[in-house]
């Protein structure tokens, strides 16, 4: 027998829903980026609390999403993750609303190495990336991101940032990262600007965003693992 292919909430096809705010980058260009044997669809960010999920495969967030609303809705995200749905997550997290979310960490600029990224377990999501060039925008390091946070004990550290501090401390974490609930589903974080600013354009080849998403859905990284006792 042939093996079975993956079933997905939505349906045949995954279902990405890109939740905007006012300040959303690539806001109405979104749906060009996603890779076209998905199904595409955006919704207005408060339009979630009341929005049934059972056919959407990711969640994508943008660098500007309002945690303190997400945080006001969290048991509603959390089903959805324990559902088996995944998140895509961009930007600085303040306010944790979910519980393997951590509060950005920032990292000295000096020396200006500290910004530069690099791969530490990139598997399927980074593994395709000139790490030499994907992080910078315009030749400009920093935009890409500036920061890490913790992630949750069993994450796969996709990208890592930081290094020496003025007082001669190192600062380095993971700026992307991916964690799976166990039984459930995914959640991608990348602490920094919006990550389909980086190498996803359609015409772009390899494609970052059509990395990660199909990683995210299509793969077993990080692997299901049995619960821990501080899972149970």
């Amino acid at each position: 027998m042939g093996q079975d292919k993956a079933v997905f909430r939505g349906g045949e096809r995954p279902h990405l829903l890109y939740l905007r705010s006012t300040r959303s980058y690539n806001r109405d260009r979104m749906g060009g980026l996603v890779p076209q044997g998905w199904r595409y669809s955006a919704a207005d960010l408060y339009a979630l609390e009341e929005m049934d999920l059972a056919e959407v495969d990711v969640l994508y967030l943008s660098a500007m999403h309002d945690q303190i609303f997400l945080k006001s809705i969290e048991p509603k995200l959390v089903a959805y993750l324990a559902a088996g749905g995944h998140f895509l997550i961009n930007g600085h997290i303040i306010i944790p609303w979910l519980p393997c979310l951590s509060s950005f960490k920032p990292v000295s600029a000096k020396p200006f190495t500290n910004w530069m990224i690099r791969p530490a377990e990139p598997g399927g999501y980074f593994g395709r990336m000139d790490f030499e060039e994907f992080h910078r925008h315009e030749g400009i390091l920093g935009q890409y991101a500036r920061g890490y946070s913790d992630a949750p004990e069993g994450a796969q550290h996709l990208c890592l940032i930081g290094g020496p501090a003025p007082e001669g401390s190192v600062v380095e974490g993971p700026v992307d990262w991916v964690w799976r609930m166990p039984g459930g589903g995914k959640v991608f974080v990348h602490n920094g600007d919006h990550i389909e600013a980086f190498c996803s354009d359609p015409r772009y080849q390899p494609n970052l965003l059509h990395d990660i998403l199909h990683a995210l859905v299509h793969t077993d990284e990080p692997p299901a693992r049995a619960p821990s006792r501080s899972d149970r």
